[in-house]
Formats: structure tokens, sequence, C-alpha cells
């Protein structure tokens, strides 16, 4: 099997949609050899920053010496970014191989009365799983697909659950409420378990205590029992005070732009210090070094300057919403120049209205999926926010990029959003890899 015959495979499984459930992951996992219950396993959840949170685990781990596993999704350009140890993604003969030993897996699975056919993400998932284990890493830290409950990393047994902040996205598959999503994503929490909660608001913070008191499980929150204080902000990153679960800490630095990184931070960094309760420690030395090292691309990353042209992957109110704070708060710029393309199964005219009045032109455009809200439709709800002659509608990302670029000055910012998808078909023309 080649990597192309591979990648059909695994893409043609899409067909199969999304379907949420751990019946036949469960299975899968069974006829694997279940490689998810020999790995020591970080678990995250949540609406917002689960990604960098994800990679700030995964940092520290790597600075104390340990071999880290890493499984996110989406990936930007390259399906193998989705599985890394120590920051290196999987090579592809390594998915060739996997692919061979799951394939036989996933036809038993799908040929066995009351299963159905394992989906897209069910098998990427078995195969990290797989992955993971044969390559014998010290800690897996693993991201959540969608929700939390049902999702299909949902089968391991965490050393600590993680939940970053819980805002409204995926509502016909998760609910429409804070309680019934928060219920959903505190699904990840384990009977006996360590539960790390980034601040929420209250309605999603109850929910998430009351699960974790049903499942005897100790609750530690960022505002609550951890607190930070954020001392500078800007291009260089953020710098903060935290008091953790175990330790106080004074100027840790990441450099990761905008301030909600201080709270990815402490809720990350709170993970590592509670697996000291698993009779696992972590130095100080190897937290500061692990965030001085953090590198995770695709939200608020400056690809060039004069003009200053940012890529962020914001795909939810929230998301767009902590974005335009961040872009006031540490950008200096004549005018902005924002570049959108936006899924219509997101809430894209809130999103829409929360960042166009701060636009001086607006790039409505779509990406290459069937899920795209068309340019048009961008271009229609912009223009309650901003005039109609500052608005261009163009067919594709690379168009709307060309556009962008001809139509900004030296101290303009041109700033790319509204999906991660967005982000990686504009890190693919401008060939970032």
């Amino acid at each position: 099997m080649t990597y192309l015959e591979a990648l059909d495979y695994i893409y043609d499984l899409t067909k199969y949609g999304i379907k949420l459930g751990l019946k036949n992951i469960n299975y899968l996992l069974y006829l694997l050899g279940e490689p998810h219950k020999r790995l020591k396993i970080i678990h995250i959840a949540g609406t917002n920053g689960k990604g960098s949170t994800c990679s700030i685990i995964s940092s520290i781990l790597q600075s104390e010496g340990y071999k880290v596993g890493l499984y996110t999704s989406p990936h930007l350009v390259n399906f193998t970014e989705r599985f890394k140890i120590n920051n290196k993604p999987i090579n592809k003969e390594k998915v060739c191989a996997l692919l061979e030993k799951i394939k036989p897996c996933v036809n038993k699975v799908k040929n066995t009365p009351s299963y159905g056919h394992p989906t897209f993400f069910e098998v990427i998932t078995s195969m990290a799983f797989l992955y993971f284990f044969e390559e014998q890493v010290d800690f897996l830290v693993l991201e959540t697909g969608l929700g939390g409950r049902l999702d299909a990393t949902n089968v391991c047994e965490p050393l600590i659950s993680v939940i970053t902040h819980i805002d409204y996205d995926h509502m016909d598959k998760l609910g429409n409420s804070l309680k019934e999503i928060a219920r959903e994503k505190g699904g990840i929490i384990k009977s006996g378990g360590i539960v790390i909660s980034s601040e929420q608001y209250e309605e999603a913070y109850k929910e998430i205590k009351v699960i974790a008191d049903e499942k005897n499980s100790l609750i530690y929150s960022v505002g609550k029992e951890i607190i930070f204080q954020i001392i500078t902000s800007n291009l260089k990153g953020v710098t903060f005070d935290l008091k953790g679960i175990d330790h106080e800490y004074k100027k840790l630095h990441i450099p990761l732009l905008g301030r909600h990184q201080a709270e990815n931070s402490a809720a990350a960094i709170s993970a590592v210090e509670a697996l000291k309760i698993r009779g696992i420690s972590i130095s100080e030395k190897a937290i500061r070094t692990g965030l001085e090292k953090v590198k995770w691309t695709g939200r608020l990353e400056v690809i060039q300057n004069n003009p200053t042209l940012v890529l962020d992957g914001a795909h939810n109110p929230n998301g767009i919403k902590i974005m335009r704070d961040a872009m006031k708060e540490i950008f200096f710029y004549q005018r902005l120049i924002l570049l959108l393309a936006i899924f219509s199964d997101k809430d894209y005219k809130k999103m829409i209205e929360i960042i166009v009045p701060e636009a001086d032109m607006v790039i409505a455009s779509q990406t290459n999926n069937p899920r795209a809200t068309p340019a048009q439709l961008i271009a229609q709800e912009a223009a309650q926010y901003i005039e109609q002659y500052k608005i261009i509608v163009t067919e594709n990302i690379p168009q709307a990029i060309i556009c962008a670029l001809e139509n900004a000055q030296e101290n303009d910012l041109i700033w790319i959003t509204g999906s991660l998808y967005t982000v990686g078909e504009a890190k693919r023309y401008f060939n970032i890899h």
C-alpha cells in the first residue's frame, strides 16, 4: 500500500459521517489488542484552547525528558500532523504499515451484526492508540474530536482529565445549553479521576462539578483553586504569575500570543502538577522550559511583516472574540484587511457581527470544502457592519490572499481567519509546513 492509497482509504471513510458512541471503537481496539489500555494518558476536552493546552502539556513533559505522544485534530496541511512524538509527525511509511494492520479489523467490525462501519475518526483514533503503543511513548496527550462523553477517544482511562473553556459550538450534536454541552464534555471524567478545569461560565462549572462529585473525582479549577495574574501580553507572548495546585510560580513566559494563553498554560501546568498525585513529579525547570519552547501553529500566527499577515483558526463566536481582543491589544496597524472563510455549520452570522466592525476591508472567500459558507453569503452578512464598497468577494483562498496582498500597504494588518481549514489552505498557498 502506498501513502496515497492509504490516504484515499482513510478519506473515503468520511462518507460514513460522524457517529458518536463507543461501541464500534471498543470492538475495533479489542481486535487490535487494546493498545489504549497500556498507555499513560492525559485526556483533553473543551470548546476552545484544547490544541494549545495539549501542546503546552506535551512540551513540559518533553522538557522533563519524557517521550511524549500527541494526538490532535484537525490537521492544517498534512494528515501526519495529527500524530506526533516529541513534536515530530508520524512518517508516511508508518501510516501505511498501521493501516495494513487495521483494515482487516475494520472489515471484521463492519461485517459483525449490530455493529456499523467504523468512521474516519474511529479508524484514525485506533491508529493513534496503536502507533503510540508500538512506539512505547511515556505519555500520550490526547485531544477529543467532538464533545467528550461519546467521542472515540473516550475509551481511555486517563491519569488526568482536562476540560478547557466551554462555550457554544456543535450544538446540533452536543445540545443547545451550556449545561448540556458541559455534560457532554464532562463525560471524559472517570471514576476516581483527577480533573483540571479552565475558567468556566457558572452554568458549565456547576455541571462539571456535579459529574466530578458523582464520579468521586478530584477537581481543580482555574479561577478557584488555580489563580493566574498576567504581567504583560505583547508580540513576544505572555508573561504571568501562577498559583498552581502544588506550587507558586513567578514570571512564567509563553511565546504563544494572546492573554487566553495564560489561562491555557494555567490548566496545562496544573495538569502536570497533578501527576504528582499519581506518583510522577515534574520539576519547575521543566515547566518553565516547556512553556518557553512550546509551538502551536495556526493560532495568532504571524507569518510575515510589512504588511503584517496573521493566521488564526478561530471558528466559533468565542474564538473570534478572543482573537479580536488579542488583535486590539497586541498589534499596531493602519488598516485591518480581514480575509474571512467560515463553515456553514458554524454560527457565522455571530462571528461576522463580532469581527467585521473592526475591519477596514473584508475579503469574503470560501474553502474547498462542502461545509464552506458561500463567499457571497459572508459578504451579504458583512454588509450590515461595513460599507459595501469595502467588501470584495473571491472564489477561493489563494485568490483571496492575492487580493489582500494587492490591497495592503506596508503598515496594514492582514488577518486570515474563520476556520482551521481556512488557515490550512493559506499555509498551503504560502507553502508553510
